[in-house]
Order: structure tokens, then C-alpha cells, then sequence
């Protein structure tokens, strides 16, 4: 993506870069962005990204193990860490944790370098591996800041403490400006999803409770595997063996078993995260060696590097094949050696591109498997610069779904495939109705000995049936339909407006629903409730599945062009009631005044006062929230700060990104009620 927008807009196109992913900075993608403007092979770019930043991380972990010990040592951390097999198989994958491993030991050595922030020239060199390290990925601030902690207080103890909270502070000031950035507009947004990443993400994976035995041993158990067979009782060895070099174990010690204990205290459990931590590993493992008696010692390290050969031998091509072998549950070494299996994405992208005519589509990829999931389909899609939009398996209807991939077998892992199971066990049982609206287009063999399809929407008219006693079933479906979502349709009138003929191919050019009062909620999960009063919506542009219609007398919807909301009230207390339901904002309260929202937020220490604009919006988004006048405390915020904060919060974001076009009438907020009317 980032070479494709540096090609299309040149430097004018650094802002949308920034604005392309939430959770991952720039630096590693764009990187290869860059250089495939140069070298226009898309693996070969990747592949010397991520081989550059090996070459990195061995070049600064020979230099910090000479500083701290002796070139030999630093020669023999470069060696454990670059035969690691994680390491080895990581070079293979275009992923930021082995970049991130090569930031964390460049800053390392930058610290160190600094004499605990006695020399200016090394403090800014420090601040600039800050500030690389943070747009590689997030957690580089895991791995640096218990070393970094302890290096600041060995400072602020020097005499000349004054001088290196100077530079200390240069370096901060220098790493926090040049990634400001990226972390300001998403320094809220950002916590929440490290917290979802860390637990609520490992439970939906069924990943073991925190403290019990199987997440506490899930990363000893697993270390000789990823790290090495020799090298990971060298680890053990050389913590102990640290006890002795009183300038080198402090760092060590603090930048390896603090991370580590983070990581291991955390219930999403994954190789990659600890892979950051093994090139300090490394170092620790060489200085064991290195205190190993010396009659021992030569005979060791041929040990090691004979080891180290038949690890990266393993680890790449598994030859010898010692992945085969397990020890406590894991293979003895992991590997992932290349695969000749050639998967047909391709040739089912261009099936699907062909037969949409060139147009944009949306295609939905069911199964989650690893060498058929949506990101394998995504991956070509946006490298061949393809005009497809791919989402995953839908829930209740393919809405707004153009063409569908799936897979029989084996379907991914099983915390992933819920929907995908129930598609398929649908299929299997037989579904006529969704199969004479996705007919199946193409069939082919897949590798793994499965079958791959793909379906495309083609409705057929539905036959045996009249277009009046069609209507008259879309109407009498419609409360069961709006059942999950919209309750108490007090005094509702359903008007359709369709050509007959179409109505047969599920076509309804508009759908317009009336109603004095209802209540609006994701029931289903005991959202919280909104009562509405006068209102009108119409759906223009709608399709259906007129065969489930016709045989069930259940509403299907593929798609809708657009929705508009001509008609509708809130008043204060019901909007009032409304927020009382979301947990976290009890303490929320609103009044409506002419033309804007007062808010107040009650919480522990001072409370948050305000106000927000409501109106028509005039870009994507249907409506535009502006904030003004707020205070924490009586004290007025800065307007840029405002900003800042709110654009965590603005709903207008989400309502720009629905796949239906939205257009709302005139808002106009009211003494006590808001009000969408036509005039």
C-alpha cells in the first residue's frame, strides 16, 4: 500500500500513510514501499526489508557485547541469535516483531553508548532509536523501559546530574516530537487495544487463564524450540553467570526478565512476542559461555556452532528434519520450511474480476484457513491493485456481498470459524434459496485435498409466486425481521414501491417505514434501549433474496443503496436513559438547548463540562459533532486539545465507513428534543 500511494500522490501521500492502520506505524511496510519503487518485485523488496533489519540486529548485538564484555562474546550473541530458529523462520515472514528485535538492541546499544547520559552526541542518538523503535511497533516500550529506567536512575545519582538530566531530557523531547505523529491521534484508541489484544482477543482464542500452569510454562517449555537447543540452557547459565559482572548484569537482567515476566503475565501467548527479547537472550547466553572453565569452554562452542548449522538447516529447508521430533508438546526445533503447493488465489481473483466486468466488488472469504484465509485473497488483491473490496464470513446474510470464496474441510482454527461452520453446515443440509442466489461460478481442487468454490450474486426471479402476494409477505415479515433491533412499532405503515417484474428478482426500488414510537437496541445482547418518536426512514435501492421470501416468508437483504432518515424525535430524558445504559457512562449527563448539547461528565476528582454541535454533515459522514467550551474542572481545555480527545470519540468516523450510503433531513436540536425533519 505504501508504495502504491508514494507512486500514485509522491510526498503528498505521507498523510494518508499515517492514517493506514490504528495499531501499526509506518517505518517496516512503508520501508518496502519505498524500495519496491526501486526493485518492483514485491517478495524481494519484502524479503531485504526484513533481512536488512537481521543484519542490524547481529551488527548492534556485536557491538553491545563487545562493549559490555569482549568481541567474542559479541561474535557468539550474533551467532545464537541469527541459528535461533524463530529468528530463522521469521525472516521468511514479512512481520514487524523481528524489525522490532532489531530496534530494541540498536537502542540498547545507543544506552549504553550514552554512558548513562554522560555524552550529548550518543543521548541524541539514544532519542532517535526512541523515536525508531515506537514507529516500529508499539510494544517497543515494553522491552526498553525497565533497562532505560535503570539507566535514568544511575544518572540522576551521577555528580554531574544536572548535565545528564539535560540530555536525558534532549532525548526524550527528541524520541516523543518524531513520534508525535503517529501516537497523538490514536493515544487513547490505541490502550484499549492493547487491552483487547492482550485478553479479550486470547479468551475468543481459548487461550489459557493468566497463573495457571499451561500460560506460566507455555514460554519455558517452548524456548528451546525457538531459540535454541544449546542456547537456551546457555540462558539459564549465563543469568546466574551475570551475578558476576556487576557493569553488565543490572541492564541484562532488567531488559530480559522484566519484558519476559510482562509477556508471561499476560493471557494472549504468542512466539512473536517474546521474539524482541532474543537478542539480549543472546547475549546473556554468550556471556555464559563465556564463564564456562576454560578446558570446557572450545569444546562448547564447536558444540554451538555445529548446533547452530543444523538449527538454520532445520529451521528453513528441515533438513536435518528435527521439527518432527517433540519434546513437552513442541517440536524440537520449529520449523517452517518452504512449500512447492501452489494455491489457485490468483486464478480465482481473476474469475471474480472478469465476471464483475472490471467494477468494484465486494468479496467475502469464509474460510480462516492459513493458506486460504481473507488475508492471503487481500494480499494479492492490493499488490495487483485489484478493485476488490475482501471481508470475512458474514453473520446473519451476505449483506452488500457481491461474491463469495469458500472451502470444504478443514476451515482454520476452531476459535475463528464459528460463522464459517455454520455457512458451511448450512450448505451442507441443503439451502435452495441462498443457492439460486449465489450460484457457483467456479470449482477447483485445492492443495490440502478440499474443494474451493466461488459464488457470485445472481439472483434469479423467483418462480410460482405473484408480485402482489410477494409484497404482501414482505410486509408481514418486516416487524419479524426488525424483531432483533426495533421493538413497540407503534401505529407502523410498510409502503413499497417496485416494478412487478423486478419485485420477482428481489429488486424494491424503496421501502418506506412509518411509525409514532418505537424502541430501537441490539436486544440480543441487552444493548442499551432508545426510545424514537415520529419517525419515518426509507431504503432505496433495496434487494432481497425473493426465495427465502417465497419460501419461508423471511426477509434476506443484499443490499441497500441508500437510507434516509426523514423523519424523527429524541427527547431529553429519553436520550438521557439512552447513555445511562452504556457502561462507563453513568455519570454522563446531556440537556438539550437551542441549537447544541450540553454535557456533563461526573466522575472521581474534577468533572468534564461542554458542548456539542449537531448538524448535517458534508462529507461522508451523514452528520458532523463539533466540541466547544469544554473544561475539566472549570478550567478551559485548548482547542487543539479538544480535538485530540474527541476525534477518539466522534461516532461520525464509524458512520462515514457503513456500506450503505446514509443522508439524514434537517437536524435541528431543540429546547429539550432533537428533531430530523424534511424542512
Amino acid at each position: 500500500m505504501c508504495g502504491q500511494i508514494l507512486a500514485d500522490r509522491g510526498p503528498a501521500g505521507w498523510a494518508e500513510i499515517v492514517e493506514l492502520s490504528s495499531f501499526y506505524p509506518p517505518v517496516v511496510p512503508c520501508s518496502a514501499g519505498v524500495l519496491s519503487l526501486v526493485v518492483p518485485f514485491t517478495g524481494l523488496t519484502a524479503q531485504s526489508v526484513i533481512l536488512a533489519f537481521l543484519a542490524l540486529a547481529l551488527v548492534c548485538l556485536f557491538f553491545l557485547g563487545r562493549r559490555l564484555f569482549d568481541a567474542p562474546t559479541g561474535v557468539l550473541a550474533a551467532l545464537i541469535f541469527g541459528a535461533a530458529p524463530f529468528v530463522v523462520f521469521s525472516t521468511t515472514n514479512f512481520q514487524l516483531d523481528l524489525p522490532l528485535a532489531a530496534a530494541v538492541v540498536f537502542s540498547l546499544l545507543a544506552i549504553v553508548l550514552t554512558e548513562d547520559f554522560s555524552r550529548r552526541a550518543w543521548s541524541v542518538a539514544a532519542g532517535l532509536s526512541f523515536a525508531f523503535g515506537m514507529l516500529v511497533k508499539p510494544p517497543f516500550a515494553v522491552y526498553l523501559l525497565p533497562p532505560l529506567a535503570l539507566v535514568v536512575w544511575r544518572a540522576l545519582r551521577a555528580p554531574d546530574r544536572r548535565a545528564r538530566a539535560l540530555n536525558l531530557l534532549l532525548a526524550f523531547v527528541l524520541g516523543g516530537a518524531l513520534s508525535l505523529p503517529w501516537y497523538g491521534p490514536r493515544l487513547f484508541g490505541l490502550s484499549l487495544q492493547i487491552a483487547n489484544r492482550s485478553f479479550k482477543q486470547a479468551a475468543l482464542q481459548g487461550s489459557p487463564e493468566i497463573l495457571t500452569g499451561a500460560a506460566l510454562f507455555f514460554y519455558p517449555r517452548t524456548l528451546p524450540a525457538i531459540f535454541g537447543l544449546l542456547a537456551a540452557p546457555l540462558f539459564v547459565w549465563g543469568l546466574l553467570a551475570l551475578a558476576r559482572r556487576r557493569e553488565a548484569r543490572g541492564l541484562l537482567w532488567s531488559a530480559s526478565l522484566v519484558p519476559f515476566a510482562v509477556f508471561l503475565l499476560i493471557q494472549n501467548k504468542n512466539f512473536r512476542y517474546v521474539l524482541p527479547l532474543l537478542p539480549v537472550a543472546a547475549l546473556i547466553a554468550a556471556a555464559g559461555l563465556r564463564a564456562v572453565a576454560a578446558p570446557w569452554r572450545r569444546g562448547v562452542t564447536v558444540v554451538l556452532v555445529g548446533v547452530s548449522a543444523l538449527q538454520v538447516g532445520a529451521a528453513a529447508f528441515a533438513l536435518p528434519p528435527l521439527g518432527r521430533w517433540t519434546a513437552f508438546g513442541f517440536p524440537l526445533v520449529f520449523s517452517a520450511p518452504p512449500s512447492p503447493v501452489a494455491w489457485p488465489h490468483q486464478q480465482i481473483l481473476d474469475v471474480i474480476v472478469k465476471e464483475a466486468g472490471g467494477r468494484p466488488a465486494t468479496v467475502s472469504v469464509v474460510p480462516n484457513y492459513n493458506f486460504f484465509s481473507v488475508s492471503n485473497f487481500r494480499y494479492y488483491a492490493v499488490r495487483d491493485r485489484r478493485p476488490l473490496k475482501l471481508t470475512r464470513a458474514w453473520d446473519q446474510s451476505p449483506f452488500g456481498v457481491g461474491f463469495i470464496i469458500l472451502k470444504t474441510g478443514d476451515l482454520g482454527p476452531d476459535f475463528s470459524i464459528a460463522k464459517p461452520k455454520r455457512i458451511m453446515e448450512r450448505l451442507a443440509r441443503g439451502d435452495p434459496a441462498f443457492e439460486r442466489a449465489f450460484p457457483v461460478i467456479w470449482q477447483g481442487p485445492l492443495p490440502d485435498g478440499s474443494v474451493g468454490s466461488v459464488r457470485q450474486r445472481r439472483v434469479a426471479p423467483v418462480a410460482g409466486v405473484s408480485p402482489s402476494d410477494l409484497a404482501r409477505r414482505f410486509k408481514d415479515a418486516v416487524v419479524p425481521f426488525l424483531e432483533p433491533y426495533a421493538r413497540d412499532l407503534e401505529g407502523l405503515v410498510v409502503d413499497l414501491v417496485a416494478d412487478p417484474p423486478a419485485l420477482l428478482r428481489g429488486e424494491i426500488r424503496e421501502v418506506r417505514l412509518q411509525a409514532r414510537r418505537a424502541r430501537v437496541a441490539e436486544f440480543s445482547r441487552n444493548g442499551a434501549e432508545l426510545r424514537l418518536r415520529d419517525l419515518s426512514v426509507s431504503f432505496q435501492g433495496v434487494l432481497i433474496n425473493p426465495h427465502r421470501l417465497a419460501a419461508s416468508g423471511e426477509i434476506e437483504p443484499l443490499a441497500i443503496e441508500k437510507l434516509r432518515l426523514e423523519r424523527l424525535v429524541v427527547t431529553e430524558e429519553d436520550l438521557q436513559a439512552f447513555l445511562a445504559g452504556f457502561r462507563g457512562l453513568k455519570g454522563l449527563r446531556v440537556g438539550l438547548e437551542d441549537g447544541a448539547v450540553s454535557v456533563t461528565l461526573v466522575q472521581p476528582g474534577p468533572d468534564v463540562t461542554g458542548r456539542l454541535r449537531v448538524s448535517n454533515g458534508s462529507g461522508p459522514s451523514p452528520l458532523t459533532v463539533r466540541a466547544e467550551r469544554l473544561s475539566l474542572g472549570g478550567i478551559p481545555l485548548p482547542r487543539l486539545f479538544v480535538y485530540w480527545v474527541f476525534r477518539h470519540f466522534d461516532p461520525t468516523l464509524r458512520l462515514a465507513r457503513l456500506p450503505v450510503a446514509v443522508e439524514l433531513g434537517r437536524i435541528r436540536v431543540e429546547p429539550r428534543r432533537i428533531v430530523i425533519s424534511n424542512g
